[in-house]
């Protein structure tokens, strides 16, 4: 089968499942309690179960909808499908539409009634760097040769630190795509447009920025799970970053609720 055929299995929690919907739950799903009890908890829906048939996929659906559950259905070529993002860099808010332009200066505008979603959240990413550390060690062989007076020799050497940098991101969603149709990221937007109300900080300024996009898309439902923790998918394809999977299932999950 290939890729757009392979299905995998998302649910959203529930907010205090009893031991024995988890019990139920668990069976369905071929886990064991404890680990379905993982699965299900915390605000972001988790990918507990991968099929290759549609009709095995659509039988554990139903299973689940029964118990109270919101199972949520996607191709793995959904899960990694990806489009060119939109990444704004500077914004204009008007009466009842905001106008983001990247950096490029090209415009996209999004109507006040045409964001169905906003999701607030954070990335943090491993960089490996390669630094040159110099060290002094006594030399035995040079006091030697100097009568007793203490010498010193200079090692060099390459070594390899890690450090996690953090991104802030904010991301808009029309109901046609669940590609975002703008995000904004916080240490790569001019913030100059705020005037008198500009921050000290890009991530200050960031905040400031995604209030005003809450007031000029009231309708939007706003979702901020993603900065409080980072969640892991075990069960998402391979070649796909958790982010990407999270926000996706996310919008699938509000698609789904307010259908």
């Amino acid at each position: 089968m290939g890729k757009s055929g392979i299905l995998y299995l998302a649910l959203v929690p529930l907010v205090a499942p009893e031991t024995g919907v988890i019990t139920e739950v668990a069976a369905i799903i071929g886990k064991d309690p404890y680990g379905a009890r993982l699965l299900l908890a915390g605000k972001v829906p988790k990918i507990v179960a991968r099929y290759e048939s549609k009709q095995m996929a659509e039988s554990v659906t139903q299973r689940l909808k029964h118990l109270g559950f919101v199972p949520i259905l996607c191709t793995e070529s959904e899960l990694c499908r990806s489009s060119e993002g939109f990444i704004a860099y500077t914004l204009e808010v008007g009466q009842r539409y905001v106008l983001f332009y990247d950096r490029g200066g090209q415009k996209r505008e999004m109507k006040s009634r045409g964001v169905f979603l906003i999701i607030k959240g954070k990335e943090e990413t491993y960089v490996t760097k390669e630094k040159t550390e110099t060290t002094r060690k006594f030399s035995l062989a040079r006091t030697a040769l100097t009568g007793g007076i203490p010498m010193w020799r200079t090692e060099k050497k390459q070594v390899k630190g890690s450090s996690t940098v953090t991104k802030y991101f904010a991301r808009l969603y029309t109901r046609k795509s669940s590609e975002p149709a703008v995000e904004i990221i916080h240490n790569q937007a001019d913030y100059s447009f705020l005037k008198g109300e500009m921050a000290s900080s890009s991530l200050a300024n960031f905040n400031i920025v995604v209030t005003k996009l809450q007031q000029a898309f009231p309708k939007a439902i706003f979702d901020d799970n993603l900065t409080r923790a980072s969640v892991r998918q075990p069960y998402a394809p391979s070649d796909v970053d958790d982010t990407k999977v999270n926000c996706k299932l996310l919008y699938l999950q509000y698609l789904a609720v307010k259908m």
